[in-house]
């Protein structure tokens, strides 16, 4: 059967829906994957030394307010390794998780559904294809976005922003030199659904998905920033959860807790907004190709 575009409301609802019938590869991946991340997380956070510095931040925040800016540094170093570990942790296990449920959705809507472990197996072969696009595309992204703060802060330092109408010039170069970054990071939006449903290498990966994109930019952002005021949402129920287990026994015992429950809970959401992903990726294909579901398995 052919799929056809839908209406920006009909694919939000159809990927809610289609959740519902695949929620149990999606939410045993989502677990699997980010149990392990959130332990490696909390043993990071325990053997730099950063709950030390989130307990001198809690308990005596007025001594680091006297501090120079070296020592503060210093001080501080465990906490920043331990957060880049944990970004990087979760930026692989989300990768992970949007490969396997591409995967799971697409095979879904094309009449031949896969398990958990076969969609899993079939992630865990485009990882390498999704890690090289993903590294090429932030490169690429950052250095666009880069080369427009250097070019906006120049005029910034030598003028500043004396008045009103300095302020209002000042945010508008500064949106137009970081633009084309921007654009460039929603049009590689659609990467890791290429990668899990074509089976592309990472640069065709990267062209297609800005193929995909081109034209339907605007729609794409605001798709994106839904499924993100969703995700967002969620955070905040959890949060709602969270706070109380932070004062459990001793701030690290606490800090532990909430870091558990929110990285497992955080793997549950990924889940659910790879499937929205996967879901506009397919209608952006339905507006340029004649796209049967059989296709899609």
């Amino acid at each position: 059967m052919q799929i056809v575009p839908r209406p920006f409301g009909q694919i939000l609802g159809d990927a809610l829906s289609r959740l519902g019938g695949t929620w149990k590869p999606l939410a045993s991946t989502a677990l699997i994957v980010f149990i392990p991340v959130g332990i490696l997380t909390l043993l990071a956070f325990q053997m730099t030394g950063a709950v030390d510095f989130l307990e001198l931040v809690f308990n005596d925040p007025g001594a680091l307010n006297n501090l120079p800016p070296d020592v503060f540094l210093e001080i501080s170093q465990p906490f920043i390794r331990a957060v880049v570990i944990s970004v990087a942790l979760q930026s692989i296990a989300t990768l992970f998780v949007y490969l396997t449920v591409h995967h799971v959705v697409a095979s879904d809507i094309s009449g031949k559904p896969v398990s958990g472990s076969a969609a899993r197996r079939h992630a865990w072969g485009r990882m390498w294809v999704g890690l090289v696009a993903g590294l090429i595309g932030l490169v690429v992204v950052g250095v666009i976005i880069g080369i427009g703060l250097a070019i906006w802060v120049v005029p910034f330092a030598l003028v500043g922003t004396p008045n009103a109408t300095s302020r209002w010039v000042a945010v508008v170069l500064f949106l137009a030199l970081v633009g084309p970054g921007i654009w460039l990071l929603i049009s590689f939006s659609m990467m890791t659904s290429v990668i899990a449903i074509e089976r592309t290498g990472p640069i065709r990966a990267l062209s297609r998905s800005l193929s995909l994109v081109k034209g339907r930019w605007w729609p794409t952002l605001g798709f994106l920033l839904m499924v993100g005021l969703l995700g967002s949402v969620a955070i905040q129920l959890i949060q709602l959860v969270a706070i109380p287990l932070s004062v459990v026994g001793d701030l690290g015992t606490g800090v532990s807790l909430v870091s558990a429950l929110g990285i497992g809970a955080q793997g549950l959401i990924v889940a659910g907004i790879g499937a929205m992903y996967t879901a506009w990726y397919i209608d952006l294909r339905a507006r340029q190709e004649e796209l049967l579901n059989e296709n899609l398995g």
